[in-house]
């Protein structure tokens, strides 16, 4: 499974199979990984980042209003399960390429995977409209994301996590994503 080809050692045909959330996972997963920060200091932990990626729809509307387009935005058009029809909106003004996959809940699709890590990586801003849930996207960010890249996620009714992608932050996602493919 793991070749030291890219970033996380993950080789490039890594995931063979969709990843499924299995419920022993949930609680590991519940505790953040990262610097749990407010909106109002969000731009001083972003800034000098060779690339910002926005998991969610609360983020990504975050930092557009902010007046700071991330790098990659990852986003259902959902809050909390309920569909939103602003972040719709203002998201579909947000500049970059958009690409569109479908990935059920609980579960990280090899169209997910591969969207993810090719954003995280690419040259040009890029938009990933996800049919279904986007929330272990952030897992596949931390784990494919170049050195030093800031990953943004969500915390309902808490704030925003920050990770900068490192030895420490990587291992903690492929960790976790190595015990989904099982």
């Amino acid at each position: 499974m793991s070749t030291g080809s890219s970033p996380s050692g993950f080789d490039d045909s890594f995931p063979s199979k969709d990843l499924e959330l299995p419920e022993s996972l949930r609680e590991e997963l519940a505790r953040p990984i990262g610097e749990l920060v407010s909106a109002w200091s969000l731009r001083k932990h972003i800034e000098g980042s060779p690339r910002v990626i926005a998991v969610g729809d609360v983020v990504t509307i975050t930092l557009l209003q902010m007046k700071f387009e991330p790098d990659v935005a990852v986003f259902d058009y959902k809050t909390q399960r309920s569909e939103d029809y602003r972040a719709k909106e203002r998201i579909a003004r947000m500049g970059g390429r958009l690409v569109k996959v479908d990935n059920p809940p609980g579960k990280i699709t090899r169209a997910l995977w591969r969207a993810v890590r090719e954003a995280v990586s690419a040259k040009d801003r890029v938009k990933i409209e996800v049919r279904g849930e986007e929330d272990l996207a952030a897992l596949v960010a931390i784990a494919t994301a170049p050195e030093g890249a800031r990953v943004i996620y969500g915390l309902p009714r808490k704030g925003l996590m920050v990770v900068q992608v490192d030895r420490a932050s990587r291992a903690l996602a492929e960790a976790a994503i190595r015990k989904m493919a099982r």
